[in-house]
């Protein structure tokens, strides 16, 4: 018999700032809706990669700023796209200090300069934090660890700062959330901040740097650097720094190595079909998972101490009630299981966690999206593979797809989208894009020139969409400071955007609405849009409207 191969598509063509459209923060032009739409194994997508714009929900919103907090891996402060939106000195570092750290700028150094000191939580208290819910003995350990904050001295250092090596995530998220467009003065190099850019419309004179626009460009972002080790209290601080500055929105991009609450746990429907010949490998895999985590434990991790899991529990509890404050945006997590990782499984309607899943513009959840129980809703991003008995998703735009014959029982391929959310990036060989020699390996300080150094990349996962809502959330509460009006809480924020959020909409340039899949059991679909979409996806003008109108 005469193997069959696959013939390569073309990859399309796609407005790098599609995301923007999707969540109607432009307006774009992108024709017609496709009737009738394709099955769901066909692209439904509209291959428009320079759209005409029409508006920008920017255009509504005169003046006005609001503060964005990023918990995360650092930020790029000397990225061109972020320089003016970055805050740097409330940015700080809580992976190299407990009370903090910051790095001089190096032309403010001398091989001479020593580390200095300086109090990073001078007016930290817990007034009006409520409700935090906690045990006596609970609440007088966090009251005991304010007073130790509130007490202590970090430090500035003279040396190169981390943010620029280590920090691609961080950056990445905050491009989406608020990227500017680096333009400069005609006739001169003098940096324009976006509130002094294009005055006429006219096109950024830089011709070396994209003119990028996240969410909000006229929004700004403190910086709150955290590794991944599993150490609580770097967390605490961090969410109590970002309560200290009373910043509009908190965004969290990732989840929090919680030894009790965050490993995920087969539930009791999937329990049961485990049961059944068709998935007797995933039962031997969930057993051996279970032998694994009942072993013998690290002898080389770092001792828990007596009560370890208490730092934890007023960690959980912490977030949950700055949250009914300020609006904290989790991501749901790029495991394609159905519950979401940990913070954004907290997300209920007692508390202001957004849990943010990811859509692509074919109209279906990404391939690696977190759904289920507590997902608030979705945002544009990429796409992953799936090859499951459920369904088939292969990225056919891969030229090695063409060499295999993929079969698929009928109903059970759906089309994999090639679109992915263009953001910044940092320069050089620490960046998700290296960029083209010689700037490949030039370090950000020593004037890295631009697109050649790798200054942009391709980003997706349920971080980018969880930052891409943030930037949605900083809009409005930046639209009430212009109108002068108090920012909203993290409830009113959080019902805000459920009300200005559809399971109907389609995400453009695609033409497919929001389509249910089938990920993990049989008939999965069935269980509805909002378990795998929440609310659906945001509309930014309705959001901004509902935000002017509400006290």
């Amino acid at each position: 018999m005469e193997r069959q191969t696959m013939t390569r598509p073309v990859a399309p063509r796609y407005y790098w700032l599609w995301h923007l459209a999707a969540l109607k923060v432009i307006d774009a032009d992108f024709g017609p809706l496709m009737d009738p739409l394709p099955p769901l194994s066909e692209s439904a997508l509209r291959e428009v990669p320079a759209p005409g714009i029409r508006s920008t929900v920017w255009d509504r919103i005169k003046g006005g700023t609001a503060t964005v907090a990023l918990i995360d891996t650092g930020v790029s402060r000397t990225h061109p796209n972020l320089a003016s939106r970055v805050d740097a000195d409330r940015s700080i570092d809580f992976t190299t200090h407990r009370y903090g750290a910051q790095s001089l700028a190096m032309e403010q150094a001398t091989p001479w300069t020593r580390e200095g000191r300086r109090a990073f939580f001078p007016d930290l208290d817990l007034d009006g934090l409520h409700p935090l819910q906690l045990s006596s003995h609970e609440q007088d350990f966090l009251e005991a660890l304010v007073e130790d904050l509130r007490q202590s001295r970090g430090v500035t250092r003279p040396l190169p700062d981390g943010d620029e090596s280590f920090s691609a995530h961080g950056t990445a998220c905050a491009g989406l959330i608020v990227g500017e467009p680096a333009a400069v003065a005609p006739g001169s190099a003098e940096p324009l901040p976006p509130e002094r850019a294009f005055p006429q419309g006219e096109p950024n004179p830089n011709g070396n740097l994209l003119p990028y626009f996240g969410v909000d460009p006229f929004s700004h972002l403190i910086s709150i650097r955290t590794s991944f080790e599993s150490d609580p209290y770097q967390y605490i601080n961090a969410f109590l720094y970002a309560w200290q500055h009373k910043v509009d929105v908190i965004v969290l991009p990732r989840g929090l190595p919680d030894p009790v609450r965050g490993p995920l746990r087969p539930k009791e429907d999937l329990k049961a079909d485990l049961e059944t010949w068709k998935s007797r490998h995933a039962a031997d895999l969930f057993a051996r998972l279970e032998v694994l985590g009942n072993g013998v434990g690290d002898p080389f991790a770092a001792q828990q101490g007596f009560q370890p899991d208490r730092p934890w529990k007023i960690l959980s509890h912490l977030m949950q009630a700055i949250s009914c404050h300020i609006p904290v945006i989790c991501a749901a997590g790029n495991d394609g299981e159905s519950q979401l990782i940990y913070p954004a499984g907290l997300a209920d309607d007692s508390n202001g966690i957004v849990a943010v899943g990811a859509v692509t513009a074919e109209g279906l959840r990404a391939g690696y999206s977190s759904y289920g129980e507590g997902l608030t809703l979705v945002a544009p991003a990429d796409d992953y593979p799936v090859y499951n008995r459920h369904q088939m998703r292969l990225n056919r735009f891969d030229p090695l797809i063409a060499m295999h014959d993929y079969s698929v029982a009928a109903g059970k391929e759906h089309v994999f989208c090639p679109l992915e959310l263009v953001t910044t990036d940092l320069p050089g060989v620490f960046g998700y894009d290296s960029g083209s020699r010689p700037w490949s390996s030039v370090m950000p300080t020593q004037g890295n020139p631009g697109l050649g150094g790798g200054y942009y990349t391709a980003f997706g996962g349920t971080s980018g969409a969880c930052s891409l809502i943030g930037g949605l959330v900083a809009l409005a509460q930046r639209a009430r400071r212009a109108a002068g009006k108090a920012p909203l809480d993290g409830l009113q924020i959080k019902r805000l955007l459920v009300r200005c959020s559809s399971t109907a909409s389609v995400v453009e340039p695609g033409c497919r609405p929001l389509t249910p899949d089938t990920m993990n059991a049989d008939d999965e679909h069935h269980l509805g849009h909002a378990a795998f979409f929440g609310a659906g996806l945001p509309d930014a003008g309705a959001l901004v409207t509902a935000a002017l109108a509400g006290t």
